[in-house]
């Protein structure tokens, strides 16, 4: 059980993963297998790999949805499995593959990101523009309070790409986080809309850690290190032109997928 520690994490200096090895319940395969990193204070940090790498489990486990099987999770030296999960996670702001699409107003939609704030405004029009949405929902009927779901009086249903811009606005309104975790989180947005985001995270998270998982690498230049999972393990680590130079995982897939592009 997790224990009751109350003291709250008000400036995350340091996280660290120690020998963590883990597998998913009545199961046998190993998710993660002996993940050894450390990220600090104002890094942006990159996870890529193939599907089924062990990169969203590595989420997961930071997020106190599970608990490592072997090795720990310690945040400033503290283990992750002695903190009350209520305080931890009040650093956080998550935004998983799958999130939840809200059928309520544009304006709440963001603004449950933070509950407390939920009516200011200003901020989640702040919040919104900072991921391209704003003129979107600008356009509707009745702008941030129009309906997000078709059932309701001038209701629609935005894309999915409109729905991740959504969800990340709705993670940045959470100004107080200290960890900013975004997984697959530009998935089905175009690539120009892909690179003003992370530009715009790169640029307001200073004392802040943000982490993302992606199989998409476009954006992973921004990163102060690239983490490259391979079957659980962590295989290469470092800059986009370190690993480049290396010529091992990371230079192939990258490679793959720019001639996709290329070639598409």
């Amino acid at each position: 059980m997790y224990g009751s520690n109350e003291e709250l994490v008000k400036e995350i200096k340091q996280i660290e993963f120690k020998n963590v090895w883990f597998k998913y319940p009545r199961t046998k395969n190993w998710v993660l297998k002996d993940v050894n990193l450390k990220i600090a204070l104002d890094e942006k940090i990159a996870v890529v790999g193939e599907n089924g790498a062990g990169k969203s489990t590595m989420i997961k486990l930071l997020g106190g949805f599970y608990i490592p099987k072997k090795g720990e999770i310690l945040i400033d030296g503290i283990n992750l499995r002695e903190m009350n999960l209520d305080i931890w996670r009040s650093q956080l702001a998550v935004l998983f593959q799958q999130f939840e699409t809200y059928p309520f107003s544009a304006k709440d939609s963001i603004g449950y990101g933070d509950i407390e704030r939920v009516e200011n405004f200003e901020e989640v029009v702040n919040a919104a523009k900072k991921t391209g949405i704003h003129d979107y929902i600008e356009g509707l009927p009745k702008k941030y309070e129009n309906p997000l779901a078709p059932e309701f009086e001038h209701g629609v249903n935005p894309s999915m790409g409109q729905w991740q811009r959504i969800g990340i606005a709705r993670m940045l309104f959470r100004t107080g986080a200290k960890l900013l975790i975004l997984d697959e989180p530009t998935s089905n947005v175009d690539p120009q809309a892909e690179s003003d985001i992370f530009n715009e995270l790169a640029r307001i998270t200073k004392n802040k850690i943000l982490i993302f998982v992606t199989q998409r690498f476009s954006t992973v230049r921004i990163a102060d290190r690239i983490f490259v999972l391979d079957d659980g393990r962590i295989i290469e680590q470092g800059t986009h032109k370190k690993l480049m130079e290396l010529a091992g995982k990371y230079k192939k897939l990258f490679t793959l997928q720019a001639e996709a592009y290329l070639s598409s």
